[in-house]
């Protein structure tokens, strides 16, 4: 099989060992992380921290494709082994960022403002998020399997709207903040959002198939229960229990439109409380 050598791309700037990372591309349709990457480093920053930057994905990266054999946000750790490009690379990012505080940068469908995933049970992971101007946290371990978060002290940001121009600007905000706050550029400390809210996700919307919807949910707004969160031509999609849309959108998904969510609290003792203590 062709490409049994490919690797993520890194390039490393700043004095030292590197242990902190910024990746982008782990789906090789999401341009605007490298994008933002490259407006950084145009400017020539000086790092006063050694940091790595990835390209996680570069085949498919270069075919603009989300993956080219299997999802590779959906398989970590990976298998260096396997005959699938994403399990290889995902295996080798595992490798390339082991012991590195890092966040990894990708778009949505759903919403403008970045919204960030961490997985409970890694508290370093709540600490990097708190610091960071994001109104949303959501802990992804209840229902997403085998993401890149769930390897260590790792927070994935969906920056904004695919290819959106000011999802560029929102994700090298996003990069200079990180890097500020963990001493890898000077500058003045990074703004913050007024309030961030903590969210749990513990299922999936379903959209079911053979018809077009519209979307009337808005993310992360309480949906009461008997509440219509989406119609069609047929009728309306009616909650069966009060819950918290995340990350929903018309047309984001296959097969669903989003996530059932709930609120644990608006501080990151609140989070560490409701997510560090279940993993006791």
């Amino acid at each position: 099989m062709f490409d049994q050598d490919v690797a993520p791309d890194v390039v490393e700037f700043g004095p030292g060992d590197a242990n902190l990372a910024v990746v982008c591309n782990i789906h090789g349709d999401e341009p605007t992380g490298a994008r933002a990457i490259h407006r950084l480093l145009k400017q020539l920053p000086e790092f006063e921290r050694a940091v790595k930057f990835i390209v996680a994905n570069p085949p498919a990266s270069i075919s603009h494709r989300r993956f080219l054999d299997v999802d590779m946000n959906r398989v970590f750790p990976g298998d260096p082994e396997s005959d699938d490009r994403e399990q290889r690379l995902a295996a080798q990012l595992v490798t390339e960022t082991a012991g590195c505080d890092t966040i990894s940068l990708h778009t949505t469908h759903a919403t403008h403002e970045p919204v960030a995933f961490v997985s409970e049970g890694h508290p370093r992971s709540l600490e990097l998020v708190s610091q960071l101007p994001i109104a949303y946290v959501i802990n992804e371990t209840p229902v997403i399997d085998s993401s890149f978060s769930s390897t260590g002290q790792i927070v994935s940001i969906e920056v904004g709207k695919v290819e959106h121009p000011n999802s560029i600007a929102k994700a090298e905000m996003l990069i200079r903040a990180f890097l500020t706050n963990e001493g890898a550029l000077s500058g003045k400390p990074p703004m913050h959002a007024p309030v961030t809210k903590y969210f749990d996700i513990y299922d999936e919307v379903e959209k079911p198939s053979g018809d077009r919807y519209e979307l009337l949910a808005r993310n992360f707004e309480r949906v009461e229960a008997g509440e219509a969160y989406a119609k069609s031509r047929n009728g309306y999609l009616l909650a069966e229990e009060p819950f918290v849309p995340v990350l929903m959108s018309q047309s984001g998904y296959d097969g669903i439109f989003g996530y059932r969510g709930r609120k644990v609290g608006e501080s990151v003792e609140d989070a560490k409380e409701a997510w560090l203590d279940e993993e006791k």
